[in-house]
């Protein structure tokens, strides 16, 4: 096990598995890149995708929507965390050449 694996399990956790102004389920598809109703799916999206690219018009239309500001940093933390995950997981596999190009 690396010596980050205790850290990365505790974050997991810390988002997932704590009580949230969102609920368990939505934050884990937020991870996992699941379904989410709009405005969460656009956002979510493109947190995982493209973070970079939000803006404050895209927090603000989640709030507008009723999202608390609690909510959407959660929600933020959660497709964060996905997309990290999925990009340590590719990782190795582009090191060894055997990734995307």
């Amino acid at each position: 096990m690396d010596r980050h694996a205790d850290a990365a399990a505790d974050l997991r956790r810390a988002v997932l598995d704590t009580p949230g102004a969102t609920d368990r389920a939505t934050r884990l598809a937020a991870v996992a890149g699941q379904d989410l109703p709009e405005p969460l799916a656009a956002y979510v999206g493109k947190v995982r995708e493209a973070s970079y690219r939000v803006t404050d018009a895209d927090v603000d239309g989640l709030l507008v929507a009723g999202l608390s500001e609690d909510a959407v940093f959660e929600l933020t933390l959660a497709a964060a965390l996905g997309a990290a995950g999925r990009r340590l997981d590719a990782g190795p596999s582009v090191r060894c050449g055997m990734g995307p190009r």
